[in-house]
Parts: C-alpha cells; structure tokens; sequence
C-alpha cells in the first residue's frame, strides 16, 4: 500500500466499511484547468464550479470543491443524494444514444473554460450525441474488418468529439481516443494518480460495485465453510490493498477458527499495475487480525508453485478448506487469460477437493463470450461501460464533477480500450476460457444472501437492483437500469 503523509499509520478499515466515519483527512484534490494557450495543460486552480438545478434545496450547497469531498459522504450515506440529484433518462437500447442531454440549469462562468472542452449544457446539441454514436459503431466495426486506415481516420473524428466532461457516450469515446487526445488524457491520469488513495476510498464508498462483489463472495465462502474444519484457507487472484478480507476475518473471530491467506503473484503482470504494496497489506491484514485474536498467516506466491503445493497436498483430513477467489474487471486491468487460468487451476482442484470458486466479474467479457463477431463484442463493451459512467453520474453532484473525473481516469478508463478488447476477443477465441460444466456445482444463491445483497444498494437509487442469473441459480448480479454491471458467480464440490 502507497504511503502518505495525509493518513494515519494504521489502516482504518471502518473508513471504507462505514461510510458516515469522517474521513477529511483524506482530501481528494484535483485543481486543474485546461490552459487554452498551451498544448500542454498548465496546472493551476479549477475554478468553474458546477451548479445544482435550482429548483433543488441542496444541502451540498456550503461545500467548496473536492477537498470536502469526504463531508459529502455523511450526505450520501442518508440517503440524500437520491434527492437532490436529478437522473438521467437515457435510453437502454443500443441503437440510441443517450437522451439525457440536459439544458443549462443555473449561471456558470464559462469565461475560464476552454473552447477544448465540451461541457454539457446548451451548447450541447442532441446531434453530436448521435454523431459519437455512430462514429464508435463505425469503428468497431472497421476493425473487425481489419480497416486499420479507416479505423484510425475515424477514430481521429471521434476524439474531436470526445470529452472527459460530457455526457456518457462522449466519455466513453474519450477513454477509447486516449491516442488522440494523448495530451489532455496523460495530464487526467497523471493528476488523478497523485490522490490514489483518496480516490479510492471516495470510490469505495460511493459505488456499491466492489462492494458488492466483496461482500457477495464472502458471503457465499462463509455460508458453504463446512462447520467442522479448523482453518479457512483462501487464495485470492488479486489481493491487492485487502480490503475484501476485515469481514472474514472478524467472521473466523466468531467462529474461533484461524485463517490462510494465499495471494498470487503474476510476475510481470504486477509490475507497474498497482501502487499497492504486498508487504504492507500484508502487515495491515496481520493487525487487524491481531485485534480480533484471530491466528492469521498472510503469504504470497506464483501460480505454478500454487499448483504445485496443490499437488502434494495431503488427502483427507479437516484441518484445511480452501476458498478460491477471483474478481476481474473494475479497474484492475488483468488480463483476461491470467483470470482463465487462475479459474481453471481452482476448478481443477475443487473438483477433486472439498472447496469453494468465486469469480466477481465486473466487465463484459464473460457474458459477450458467444458474440459471432468482433463487431458485437465490441458493442456490448461500449454499452457495458456506458452505463457504468451513468451510474456513476447518477451518484454525483455536478459540481463535484472533478472528483468523478479522477475516479473515471482511475478506475474505469484503464478498462476503454479498443486496442484491449481486440486483445481480449483474440484471447476468448484462441486461448481455453473458464467452464465450470459438471466438474464442479454452482452454489445456489440462498434467500438470505439475496435480502443481504439487496441491503447494499437499497439506499441508492431505485435504478440499482440485485438479479439472481446463472444456470445453476449460483450468481447474484447488480444491475443499473437493466444493465448488469456486477456479477458473481460461486460453485462448490
């Protein structure tokens, strides 16, 4: 884990776990502007403040910028924002782009903004909606094709109407432009990586789509753990800051048992991927298992020696039972053949061992894994990402709009890759995909968890739900607005 001054040398894990605890030590500060009179972006103070719509009592009204971004989080937490943010009604077919362009709705200072950049207001006409639109079919389909020349000439349209700020589809097609617009996009990602950890717990908090794959994993492991073993054994894909283990380990507390925690190490892969330190999630997970007397060892290793120490593991017994657990998509860029891997090493040994596989997938790659073509999975790509950016409008007050901005470059941009879903569509296509099929059984979702996982978002707006899916009635899904935009799916032996 990343250092910084700006935190307290323990980990305060109820500062992710409850989202009412002040957390304004942790500002979030993104003051910049784009300088019209440089290619380069200057740094200096984001001035223009974003209105709410008048007709609106906004509570946030006193708040200035993001520094007080934690303060808002007491807001959301009652409930607040669903009242004083207005939704967008933007339609969920794909052959229509999103209608929820909004007019002006209060005095904004637009002397201090770049022509570059376009804001949405009434300046905005539906048409450049539609034109990005179609430009982004255009161009999955001309790579599909292999057009790469007419790929790249639209590709090049696109980024003249893309934006950082705008509604949906121009924010998604910004994520695909990022080689056009090289010059706005580095100064985004490299601002916004200065508040990684302000951003991440602001993210946290505020999107239920972690968490909720966090607790519906969890769940499932610690309701199939047969009563009668002494350890739980869990190997995560990707532990990165531990976030997801407090919970388990507070549940081994109540059950008096003690607990192993594998995290795998994928060489070259991680490097460069993650400000995280395993020696330091290491020593915080260790820590908070001390405080609940809970015998913990935290260790970290490569696949293959993984599969080889599954190998030689003793048969019968109760000591141990092992937990595999996976989440992809949200920000993590994994590749999608490590993900397979790692699912299918778990399968392999569940289904000759007493276990559990968890996989939480927050991309679309697992339900787009039938498209006939290039061209389809490129468009469910777009639309999967299109309403994850919608979501996570809904959530935000427009004047806050440079925090949303950071978390997008952080957490979901790395994820709008034309040239990586190519990538991943070749993968699918060449490489063995994750089928559980008969070798192992899906874990049924129970009532309980269900009522469990419908209380994460039940504070959120109404146009979040929990669906139950999978042939074997094993995966808990969240939706937005009839998107699926989290899904986790558990089996057992």
């Amino acid at each position: 884990m990343m250092q910084s001054d700006n935190f307290p040398a323990s980990w305060p894990f109820e500062s992710f776990l409850n989202p009412a605890i002040d957390l304004s030590y942790a500002g979030l500060n993104m003051g910049f502007h784009f300088d019209q009179s440089s290619e380069i972006p200057s740094i200096s103070h984001f001035s223009t403040v974003f209105p709410c719509d008048d007709q609106f009592q906004d509570p946030l009204e006193g708040i200035d910028g993001i520094e007080d971004l934690y303060n808002c989080l007491e807001y959301e937490s009652e409930g607040s924002f669903g009242s004083i943010i207005p939704l967008s009604s933007q339609s969920q077919e794909f052959g229509s782009p999103s209608a929820s362009v909004r007019s002006s709705e209060g005095s904004t200072d637009t002397a201090s903004i770049p022509s570059s950049l376009t804001l949405p207001g009434e300046a905005v006409d539906i048409d450049n909606q539609f034109s990005v639109f179609h430009l982004l079919k255009a161009y999955g389909e001309a790579i599909e094709k292999n057009q790469s020349e007419l790929a790249e000439v639209i590709l090049r349209c696109v980024g003249e109407k893309a934006s950082p700020v705008g509604e949906a589809w121009e924010r998604v097609a910004f994520g695909l432009c990022q080689g056009v617009e090289r010059c706005r996009s580095d100064y985004l990602i490299q601002e916004s990586s200065k508040n990684f950890e302000a951003a991440f717990r602001v993210f946290y908090q505020m999107f239920p789509y972690w968490r909720f794959a966090h607790f519906a994993s969890n769940s499932a492991i610690l309701e199939a753990m047969p009563n009668d073993v002494d350890m739980l054994h869990i190997v995560d894909f990707d532990i990165a800051e531990g976030i997801q283990w407090p919970p388990v380990i507070e549940a081994m507390a109540w059950k008096h048992k003690s607990m192993r925690l594998t995290s795998i190490h994928w060489g070259e892969e991680d490097i460069g991927r993650t400000p995280w330190r395993f020696e330091d999630t290491m020593r915080h997970l260790c820590d908070h298992a001390r405080s609940f007397g809970v015998n913990l060892r935290v260790e970290e290793m490569g696949i293959h020696d993984l599969v080889n120490e599954l190998k030689t593991k003793k048969r019968g017994g109760n000591r141990g039972w092992l937990a595999f657990n996976c989440t992809a998509g949200m920000g993590n860029g994994r590749s999608r053949k490590i993900v397979n891997e790692f699912l299918n090493v778990a399968k392999d040994y569940v289904s000759r061992n007493k276990g559990i596989v968890t996989f939480g997938d927050g991309d679309a790659c697992e339900k787009l894994k039938d498209c006939s073509g290039f061209g389809a999975f490129f468009d469910g790509q777009l639309m999967h990402y299109q309403a994850v950016l919608e979501s996570m409008e809904s959530c935000f007050p427009k004047h806050l709009l440079q925090a949303r901005m950071a978390m997008e470059c952080l957490f979901v941009g790395p994820n709008i890759c034309g040239q990586a879903w190519l990538q991943q569509w070749k993968e699918m296509n060449e490489t063995r995909s994750f089928d559980a099929g008969t070798a192992i059984k899906g874990l049924r979702v129970s009532s309980e968890r269900l009522l469990e996982a419908k209380e994460i978002v039940r504070e959120r707006d109404n146009l979040y739900e929990v669906a139950i899916g999978g042939d074997s009635v094993n995966e808990l899904a969240l939706e937005w607005r009839g998107s699926t935009v989290v899904r986790v799916s558990s089996w057992r032996n």
